[in-house]
């Protein structure tokens, strides 16, 4: 497995050093599965000194996430599923008034209408991950030809979210995002190169190295080489499909989540992204990736300018051996 890198100088008279000629160095690395390439350089997030959001997070009035309107205010599945909306401790899950595909799923994952990324705990992860899991292989029982589906969560508004109610969405279809095309083609040319699974061997290449993180009930963490956005996290449970609702994987997605959490409020962040990848695949496992995102505030930044949203190429301001060293001391 190769990990590929080089540095492009760039040369230029620095206002910040009197008009004296200086170089700067990004680092560009090139992902070892897909060849997809990042780019590491100074500046490249903005953080704030401090942020204030408890005017836009207090405000619950008309929230039909919240308990007290859930079931009213929210569609119930077709006759083939078993149940009217799914419940998992504070879990509930139903359909996606607003459907991004044939089966389109939302969880709302807690019963208070907003709580800090560092206070959630294993149980609310663990309970919302099995509302999505038991939608999925729901669907793929009513539907055998949705191979592809994924679980996501985008937290506060900088990260994309609508609604600041803690909730997630599972997607299932028979053709899947750009991005799990990507991986699986990859996986399956690394399979039929190698005879073996890519993430099986990065996780047993990038053990104890500086990259790794730990590992929880059967899910291997790490960070990328080529990360996709600001400090991507990696976990790889030790399963070959989607687990069971009530498989030891769940508890372990759940519980390095709430670990990569509290790391990133300690560098100082409040919002994430994550995505669970479900590919039904015997050449890719489930893989879940997790990002930080900008500080959401009254005046946010946006940390996704032309090159994540028009070349899906990764810049990030920190090296991952960096920031794994933070995320590693809350494994």
């Amino acid at each position: 497995m190769e990990f590929e890198s080089y540095t492009q100088p760039s040369t230029f008279h620095s206002p910040l050093e009197d008009f004296e000629q200086v170089t700067k160095e990004v680092e560009v690395r090139a992902d070892p599965l897909t060849g997809r390439t990042a780019r590491v350089t100074d500046g490249a997030f903005v953080m704030p000194d401090e942020y204030d959001i408890d005017p836009v997070v207090t405000d619950n009035e008309g929230c039909f996430f919240c308990p007290d309107m859930v079931r009213d205010a929210t569609p119930t599945y077709p006759d083939w599923f078993d149940v009217d909306r799914g419940s998992y401790g504070e879990a509930t899950s139903f359909p996606n008034l607003n459907p991004y595909g044939s089966y389109s799923n939302v969880v709302a994952l807690t019963e208070t209408h907003f709580q800090p990324m560092e206070e959630f705990t294993v149980r609310q992860f663990a309970d919302g991950f099995r509302a999505a899991l038991a939608y999925v292989h729901a669907v793929r029982e009513h539907d055998p030809d949705a191979e592809r589906a994924s679980v996501n969560m985008n937290f506060l508004r900088s990260a994309g979210a609508s609604l600041v109610h803690p909730h997630m969405q599972t997607l299932v279809d028979e053709h899947g995002t750009n991005e799990q095309r990507a991986l699986l083609d990859a996986s399956r040319e690394y399979h039929d190169e190698h005879g073996s699974i890519y993430w099986h061997d990065l996780v047993a290449e990038e053990r104890g190295g500086e990259r790794w993180l730990g590992e929880t009930d059967g899910v291997a963490w790490l960070v990328p080489f080529a990360p996709k956005h600001h400090w991507h996290v990696v976990g790889v449970p030790d399963v070959d499909a989607a687990p069971e609702p009530d498989d030891d994987a769940v508890e372990g997605l759940a519980d390095g989540l709430t670990n990569v959490l509290a790391a990133y409020a300690d560098m100082g962040l409040n919002a994430f992204n994550l995505a669970l990848h479900l590919p039904d695949a015997e050449t890719m496992p489930p893989v879940i990736s997790v990002v930080g995102r900008s500080v959401f505030d009254e005046y946010y930044w946006s940390d996704s300018p032309f090159f994540t949203v028009l070349h899906d190429e990764g810049v990030i301001d920190e090296k991952p051996e960096e920031y794994a060293a933070v995320v590693r001391s809350q494994f």
